[in-house]
């Protein structure tokens, strides 16, 4: 007894010393930048040895790069932008250059340009996109779509409730690939639309849903509109006449060329889940598929709730967060579970601030456990794995809460904050193709002064990435190394 007291207090400080080293050689920490009087910032990703970021300071662009240990290289102030007119959309690394996508607002009208720069934030070129006509004295309202490559990438926006513009183009050539404009039968923005993807090949292919309600349930279809290019669109459909839809989501794969969707689901309501399906459709192929629904048995629920229950009683706060495609055609869905609570709206009671005869309410946000259903090209579940955490902030809009899924050739990794608070531990699930996982630490922050965005993280290839963090109008960038 003596002797194994002995060897456990003599491990416990060399497996302290053991842990930190591992954290010093895979987790390195930027020095602090104030962004008190910042507008934003934009994670770049690596551009050789060095990873870069954007700023946008209220008096101008700047591009910050570090080296490999997250030390500062240098900073470049971007003097061929006009500050006042410019926003930008979006950023992207390639092989040997960067490209910033951004709008500039000159006598009521609107240009989409794109900016190419060298390793060292050089201009290489620009070219004028697309211009937008004034429209109401607003600008328009751009979203942006990417590739898997980080290649192609698509800007589109809704001029009209049943219109979608899109324009197409290729960040490694700077070249416009198609744009076209599209008018519906009715207005499917704000209830029909799922999602919208887009291939390494430049088709984007809109993914919309159809009679999702108990009385047009022999109706219910998930319709996918390919675009190919200009005036080139295919229609393909997927039947669900069995069952409602709780919660979707949908990929692109561009091994199988095929558009991947998963789902949670009830033969009775929308409200909650009983099981889970999985369709794959063919883009422009007119035969219509019919996914399998698979309830949820009894054991997996038991282990979801962490306890015995008699029936599977539905999941009705499951959200369909990813989609991976596999290689064979399958798919993994990943489902997280979260909630919002709002407190004080009556006045009085539990949770109320008040500020002398003021009053307001609070937003409780829980983010909790995460599951993984593995399916067959067919359809059939192949292995379901519960990822046990439990996440609850306040008035933050649940910006430190969920995941980041870094996806490696063999395994998926998701890192998260093991508690959203100023001096918490962080860890990473570590997933296997046949779903066996391990739980491991990443690092505490206690004494650090870390906060984690994990949600906002950026991969920058298959073995790093690159997470902010945000602790009292300081920014950190912290390098994580699997």
């Amino acid at each position: 007894m003596l002797k194994g007291y002995c060897i456990r207090v003599l491990l416990i400080p060399v497996l302290t010393i053991l842990a930190f080293v591992a954290f010093a050689q895979n987790i390195k920490v930027s020095e602090p930048l104030v962004i008190r009087n910042d507008y934003g910032y934009e994670l770049i990703g690596r551009l050789r040895d060095r990873i870069l970021l954007f700023r946008d300071k209220y008096e101008g662009f700047e591009i910050q790069a570090y080296d490999n240990q997250m030390r500062p290289a240098w900073n470049r102030e971007l003097e061929e932008f006009d500050r006042k007119n410019t926003t930008l959309l979006a950023s992207s690394a390639g092989d040997d250059d960067f490209n910033l996508i951004y709008t500039v607002r000159k006598r009521g009208m609107n240009y989409l340009r794109i900016n190419q720069y060298n390793p060292g934030a050089a201009l290489k070129d620009s070219i004028a996109l697309r211009t937008y006509s004034d429209r109401t004295f607003l600008p328009p309202e751009l979203h942006v779509l990417r590739s898997e490559n980080r290649k192609v990438m698509a800007v589109y926006n809704t001029p009209k409730p049943r219109m979608l513009e899109i324009i197409c183009f290729r960040l490694d050539t700077l070249k416009v690939l198609w744009e076209q404009t599209i008018e519906f039968e009715q207005d499917f923005l704000e209830s029909q639309l799922k999602s919208l993807l887009l291939s390494n090949e430049g088709q984007v292919h809109i993914v919309t849903e159809f009679n999702n309600r108990k009385g047009k349930i022999e109706d219910h279809t998930i319709q996918v509109s390919s675009i190919y290019g200009a005036g080139k669109v295919a229609i393909s459909r997927a039947l669900l006449p069995d069952f409602l839809v709780h919660s979707v989501g949908f990929v692109f794969d561009n091994v199988n060329k095929r558009v991947l969707g998963a789902g949670l689901g009830s033969e009775k309501t929308r409200e909650r889940a009983d099981g889970a399906f999985f369709v794959s459709i063919k883009p422009g192929d007119s035969v219509r598929v019919k996914p399998q629904y698979v309830p949820f048995d009894e054991q997996f629920i038991s282990i979801l709730r962490r306890k015995d229950v008699e029936s599977t009683k539905g999941i009705d706060d499951g959200d369909v967060v990813h989609v991976v495609p596999r290689e064979d055609g399958g798919g993994v869905m990943i489902v997280e579970r979260n909630h919002e609570v709002l407190r004080g709206t009556g006045g009085t009671g539990r949770g109320l601030l008040r500020d002398g005869n003021s009053a307001r309410s609070i937003i409780d946000y829980y983010y909790d456990d995460m599951f993984l259903i593995a399916f067959q090209p067919d359809g059939a579940v192949q292995w379901k794995t519960v990822l046990h955490k439990k996440q609850y902030s306040q008035d933050d809009d649940a910006t430190f809460s969920s995941f980041f899924l870094m996806r490696a050739h063999d395994r998926l990794h998701f890192l998260f904050n093991d508690e959203v608070k100023y001096e918490n531990s962080c860890s990473e699930y570590i997933v296997t193709p046949v779903g066996d996982f391990d739980r491991n630490t990443l690092l505490n922050t206690a004494q650090k002064n870390l906060r984690l965005r994990f949600r906002d993280a950026l991969q920058l290839n298959a073995s790093e990435c690159l997470i902010p963090s945000e602790f009292r109008n300081r920014l950190r960038l912290v390098l994580v190394r699997v």
